[in-house]
């Protein structure tokens, strides 16, 4: 199995970004990035005004089920919008990364390293896609079918939207419905194309990064009596890789942060409605649930990775036949272990670290404010 290019797992994030004003070879943001942003606001608001208009008691159930679509919405606008202020970077790293990939593609030991890495990663942002593609789809598209089956079981005309919004006219024509119907499926969509650009391109650059530690890893493991040259060689290419992981941190602390606070949220609403809600909520609650969470735990994936990927650079200066070398060569190899010993981390604007026992700091968040929710609704609500 070929092992693909750089460009080969970019492009259709770079087609994603391009769609959405995010251009590499221009220094601004294109208008299209500033209509897509305001008609999602826009959306969003209008989800928002509806949930502070019914907030009572009698809603309580209703309205959380309601917070985790609205919260998806913010989500984006927030992650997109740190993307967007960042955008020089994204594609400053992404060149350093390109130039690297195609060194180690063009050696046969290090492309043999880093393949099982990069296709695992094509066919995750692949099906990353597709998924969200597919999801969006059968939310937007469910509406007409649903009004349909309704009035050929009861004869009666009803204008539900796919989104709970309030709009300053009447929504009970049909002229009116549809256009606020067509306005809220492009919303959906472009919702669905702003979080899953930020997402794959997260994947993407993180692993690319763990995939320059793990060569460097492999050059260090096998040294055998290394000259001045080669050792200098070694720790100008620690020293690179690690300029590229603060890029990365750079990049998606911000989302990362954002992904932290908003994913309590959600998962706190979804899983009170699963427990408290309708039977009829239940199949939605689970596909949305799943969603969440996947994304959550592949961020902590990524996150995790880069933690062991930077720690094995000090593992294979130990495993190597350092022992063997003269004292010079081992007091580097020495520096290079203490320097490892603090791991490369990503964080959530350092309020905590991306990796899998940030993603049960998570879990644990929801359960505490499901414990809320639960006590503020009262079994006389019930």
């Amino acid at each position: 199995m070929s092992t693909p290019t750089f460009d080969d797992v970019f492009r259709q994030i770079r087609i994603n970004l391009s769609v959405m004003g995010i251009q590499e070879d221009k220094s601004r943001i294109g208008v299209t990035f500033y209509i897509f942003y305001v008609m999602l606001f826009t959306m969003v608001s209008s989800e928002v005004v509806f949930f502070i208009v019914n907030m009572a008691p009698e809603n309580f159930l209703e309205l959380t089920g309601l917070a985790p679509c609205i919260c998806v919405g913010i989500l984006s606008l927030l992650k997109i919008a740190a993307l967007a202020w960042k955008k020089e970077t994204v594609f400053s790293l992404a060149d350093k990364l390109e130039r690297l990939s195609t060194e180690n593609l063009n050696d046969p030991v290090k492309t043999d390293i880093v393949s099982p890495d990069i296709n695992l990663l094509k066919t995750l942002i692949n099906y990353y896609f597709v998924l969200n593609a597919v999801l969006i789809c059968v939310y937007n598209f469910s509406t007409p079918f649903y009004i349909l089956y309704h009035y050929l079981k009861n004869y009666e005309e009803i204008f539900i939207l796919p989104y709970a919004v309030i709009m300053p006219f009447s929504t009970e024509t049909w002229p009116a419905w549809t256009f606020v119907y067509l306005f809220s499926v492009i919303c959906g969509f472009i919702c669905v194309l702003f979080f899953t650009a930020v997402d794959a391109l997260y994947f993407t650059l993180t692993s690319y990064v763990c995939t320059i530690f793990a060569v460097l890893s492999n050059e260090i493991i096998c040294l055998n009596q290394p000259t001045g040259d080669m050792l200098d060689q070694i720790i100008k290419k620690h020293q690179n890789v690690l300029e590229l992981a603060e890029d990365l941190e750079d990049i998606f602390t911000l989302p990362n942060f954002f992904n932290v606070l908003v994913g309590s949220v959600e998962i706190c609403a979804l899983g009170f409605n699963l427990m408290i809600g309708d039977w009829n909520n239940v199949p939605g609650c689970m596909l949305f649930i799943v969603s969440v969470l996947f994304q959550l735990f592949m961020m902590s994936v990524f996150g995790e990775k880069i933690i062991g990927a930077s720690i094995k650079v000090g593992e294979s200066a130990f495993l190597c036949n350092w022992y063997k070398m003269n004292q010079k060569t081992q007091k580097v190899l020495l520096m290079l272990m203490i320097r490892t010993r603090k791991p490369t981390r990503l964080t959530a604007f350092k309020y905590s670290v991306i990796c899998y026992e940030g993603f049960t700091k998570i879990i644990s968040n929801s359960w505490s404010y499901f414990t809320i929710l639960r006590t503020v609704y009262s079994p006389e609500e019930q």
